[in-house]
């Protein structure tokens, strides 16, 4: 499956990229910084599942979630932020999981399964 990872810190993008590395049958297809970045990549990679944090500058991940709900077959996508307040509005946007920072790799292997 393929995976974007969109966060505005580096060095969460880079923990979630090693870890999917880890677990076999996920591929990292890209990464971006923050929603508009993700909506061009989703456009042109068409990932199946995006692992996405919540707040971040310019659009946020659940402006982007909201965005990307309109495709016609839609990536599912898991939030990662260390902010546990948004949940809500979070599985309003239909969203498989919510997990909260550190992420653990269990937790991220499960969530994964769950989008299948």
């Amino acid at each position: 499956m393929k995976v974007l990872v969109v966060d505005d810190e580096v060095p969460a993008r880079a923990r979630l990229h090693a870890m999917l590395a880890d677990i076999h049958g996920y591929e990292v297809c890209g990464e971006a910084a923050n929603g508009h970045e993700a909506l061009q990549l989703c456009a042109s990679e068409q990932p199946d599942v995006v692992l996405m944090d919540i707040r971040m500058p310019g659009m946020d991940g659940l402006e982007a979630a909201r965005h990307l709900q309109q495709l016609q077959q839609p990536p599912a996508i898991i939030f990662t932020t260390a902010y546990n307040d948004y949940a809500l509005q979070a599985f309003e946007t239909h969203a498989v999981d919510y997990l909260l920072k550190p992420v653990r790799q269990e937790r991220l292997l499960d969530a994964l399964l769950h989008a299948q």
